[in-house]
């Protein structure tokens, strides 16, 4: 696959989650059901179209054989399923639950920065000028997003803020952690055994799936859909193919289209509205995230 091609995938995948914030935004104006039980039921309803896709394109079989032969593999598959998967799309949810969808995407996309700092620390080096300015500029940015430039007061809730880093955090493990599975796994078959192990993980707390037609109200059913299809079927499968191609650090920076599609998509749809501060913000947030690759891309001319 060409460069430019795994680019695109990354940037459908940016796009769709984008819309599935705000699918999810629209779908608790409208229902009575919490972000753990909608992470359940968008879990389990993705794994079996991850399934049936994997079957379709000739991956289930050969994943299940992988797996009699190495079947401490499915602990691999697990901690990437809850450490990874769920965990990352529960915070999320319950970000957009505590605040709003536009709120929450840019303020998770910190993840860049905290990915620059993880590396930094297990390679046991310091950020290089760059990558140590993007981190400033990404913290100044969310500053100036959940407090509108005043130090006194929050423009966005605190549960907001702590679930939305929660989940930045969780993205970066996403991120590094299947990369080797990739190489070794259909990307349907790894998603669909991921999916439904952390649709599992979730049944001490809720069996929301046993309800599952509630979640298909009139007022509900496109969100859902949006949710399940293009928020994890289509993102997680471009996203991943994508990642399989370009590195960790790339995979991330151009999956930034997902803030910047969330804040439009808020406007056009909820009508929201930032304050300068905050557009400040959003807009540093973004080009922290841009400049080290414009900036390597510009070091290679």
């Amino acid at each position: 696959m060409s460069h430019f091609s795994a680019v695109l995938f990354v940037l459908l995948a940016g796009t769709s989650w984008a819309a599935s914030g705000i699918a999810a935004q629209h779908f608790y104006t409208q229902s009575t059901h919490i972000p753990i039980e909608l992470t359940q039921v968008r879990l389990f309803l993705s794994s079996a179209l991850f399934f049936l896709l994997s079957w379709w394109s000739g991956g289930f079989m050969r994943g299940v054989r992988l797996l009699q032969r190495s079947p401490r593999l499915l602990i691999q598959f697990a901690i990437f399923g809850i450490g990874g998967i769920m965990f990352v799309q529960y915070s999320y949810f319950e970000g957009i639950a505590a605040g709003d969808a536009a709120a929450t995407t840019v303020i998770t996309y910190t993840s860049p920065a905290m990915l620059i700092l993880y590396l930094a620390l297990r390679h046991r080096r310091l950020p290089t000028v760059p990558e140590t300015a993007m981190v400033v500029v990404a913290v100044a940015g969310v500053f100036l997003l959940v407090t509108g430039g005043d130090i006194e007061k929050l423009s966005v809730p605190m549960a907001c803020i702590v679930w939305s880093l929660i989940s930045g955090a969780a993205f970066v493990f996403a991120m590094l952690y299947p990369v080797h599975l990739l190489r070794i796994f259909d990307r349907f078959f790894l998603l669909a055994v991921c999916t439904l192990i952390g649709g599992f993980a979730l049944l001490p707390m809720t069996q929301a799936i046993a309800e599952v037609g509630s979640f298909f109200a009139a007022d509900t059913w496109v969100d859902l859909v949006v949710i399940v299809f293009f928020g994890t079927v289509i993102a997680f499968f471009s996203f991943n193919v994508g990642l399989r191609w370009l590195s960790p650090e790339e995979t991330a920076i151009t999956a930034t289209i997902e803030p910047a599609a969330s804040i439009l998509f808020a406007w056009l749809i909820f009508d929201a509205h930032f304050i300068a501060a905050q557009i400040i913000g959003i807009v540093l947030v973004i080009a922290a995230i841009l400049t080290p690759n414009v900036l390597r891309k510009w070091g290679r001319r």
